[in-house]
């Protein structure tokens, strides 16, 4: 995935064309509601000495950024559904380490470890098949700007070519008001 810097209050339909983000397709293209949230990598550095430490940390220097992003229909069902597959898989990890706890503590080693191996696998393998590439990521939120990686090349070039043709009329547009003023 390729990265575009956006202005953060320009995530909407009148600031960007109509491609979609994911697939690059130009036709059946509809702006979708978006929140990103983001805070430096570093704080998890913390979680090694203390998690509600860490988390107080997170929540004071995250960055937020709501918006609307072009999306085909069924890449924004793709995206969404995604993101509810992780979060579950999370869900499913907790829970497999908390079981493999109890099956150590029953004398299971076997059965503990393979819970334990499977609190990893799971949401590594639905990353793997329901988030990466299927949707944007927030890279940084940043002095008025949001990074972001969008799966679609298409997009990126379409978005660029927009942000540099609507600089580029900006101070034409400014000397024609100096010259009627």
């Amino acid at each position: 995935m390729n990265k575009i810097i956006l202005p953060a209050d320009e995530l909407n339909e009148f600031d960007l064309p109509p491609v979609c983000v994911v697939t690059g397709q130009t036709e059946n293209v509809e702006f979708k509601d978006v929140k990103f949230a983001w805070y430096p990598r570093w704080v998890a550095v913390f979680i090694l000495i203390n998690l509600l430490i860490a988390a107080i940390i997170a929540t004071a220097l995250t960055k937020r950024v709501k918006g609307k992003l072009p999306f085909t229909e069924e890449a924004f069902k793709a995206w969404k559904q995604g993101q509810v597959f992780f979060a579950l898989s999370i869900v499913a990890a907790i829970g497999l380490f908390i079981g493999g706890i109890f099956l150590f503590l029953s004398e299971n080693e076997v059965l503990g470890g393979a819970a334990w191996l499977l609190c990893l696998a799971v949401p590594i393998t639905v990353n793997f098949k329901f988030v990466r590439n299927k949707g944007p990521v927030v890279e940084r939120i940043a002095d008025g700007q949001i990074t972001l990686k969008l799966p679609s090349q298409d997009a990126i070039r379409m978005f660029k070519e927009h942000l540099v043709a609507g600089r580029q009329s900006l101070p034409s547009a400014a000397g024609a008001l100096k010259k009627s003023a």
